[in-house]
């Protein structure tokens, strides 16, 4: 009753999606670093508490994967099939915790914040390619696939989800590119060189799909990767890799180019 009364008193205020808390004007002084207006109407409506904890990656250290300070990986990563990554924010114990209330718990009302925050890493992404028109950077979209075991579990994939969305604001059409060919143990559980073997071999290009990528009158050949978390890179390598191939071997790129937008950054 008390939140009915409050709107009613101040028709600006709104519940925060995150926190249910009456969100109003003043949470606006805190910046959101997304141009979009679908995605900056959905962080706009956080209240400022909520805002201003997010830890937004500002300029990346490494230009390969995105890391907000020094990378001792990246140096020495001899395999590199992405052309570089980009994150939106760190993983810290507040993001942890909103990403395992949306995948585990069932909080549905969480999935379009996650998507708008991740359309800061999107965005520059474009930016650093030299351009904002996301239609004109990228063929398509695609996700990081979710073994058939746990999407059965989990009932979505939330990658998928996320991409579908930023698919639907900035014009780039979305496609299931990609699937596994077998079910891994919990990544967060392995070392890394225990993820980065895991890894290997482990997607294959649905090339049926891939021959709805509209490829006449292209030049430079583009697909953006989507994923939840870069932790050492080895899922979307390994994704990048068999795009590539796919690719090759279809004659349709020969040069194709991956680039990653991760909601968060370990």
């Amino acid at each position: 009753m008390r939140f009915s009364l409050s709107r009613w008193l101040r028709p600006e205020m709104s519940e925060c999606t995150v926190c249910g808390r009456m969100a109003d004007a003043r949470s606006n002084a805190v910046p959101v670093p997304v141009r979009h207006p679908a995605a900056r109407e959905i962080l706009q409506q956080l209240c400022m508490g909520c805002r201003s904890s997010i830890p937004w990656i500002g300029a990346p250290v490494c230009r390969y994967c995105g890391r907000p300070e020094f990378c001792p990986d990246c140096p020495r990563r001899q395999d590199k099939q992405m052309a570089f990554c980009r994150c939106a924010v760190r993983y810290d114990d507040r993001m942890r915790d909103m990403l395992a209330l949306y995948k585990y718990r069932g909080s549905e009302r969480l999935e379009p914040v996650l998507a708008a925050m991740l359309a800061a890493a999107f965005e520059r992404v474009c930016s650093e390619l030299g351009g904002r028109d996301a239609a004109h950077i990228f063929q398509a979209v695609t996700a990081v696939p979710l073994a058939e075991e746990r999407l059965d579990d989990r009932g979505f994939n939330q990658a998928e989800r996320m991409a579908v969305s930023l698919s639907q604001w900035y014009g780039v059409a979305y496609l299931p590119l990609l699937q596994r060919v077998r079910h891994t143990e919990k990544q967060s559980l392995k070392t890394r060189r225990s993820r980065i073997v895991d890894m290997k071999g482990n997607f294959v290009a649905d090339r049926d799909v891939m021959g709805r990528i509209p490829f006449a009158g292209v030049s430079r050949f583009r697909i953006l990767l989507i994923d939840d978390i870069y932790t050492t890179g080895s899922t979307v390598n390994e994704c990048a890799r068999a795009l590539k191939d796919a690719l090759a071997e279809a004659g349709v790129a020969s040069e194709p180019e991956v680039y990653g937008a991760l909601w968060a950054r370990s």
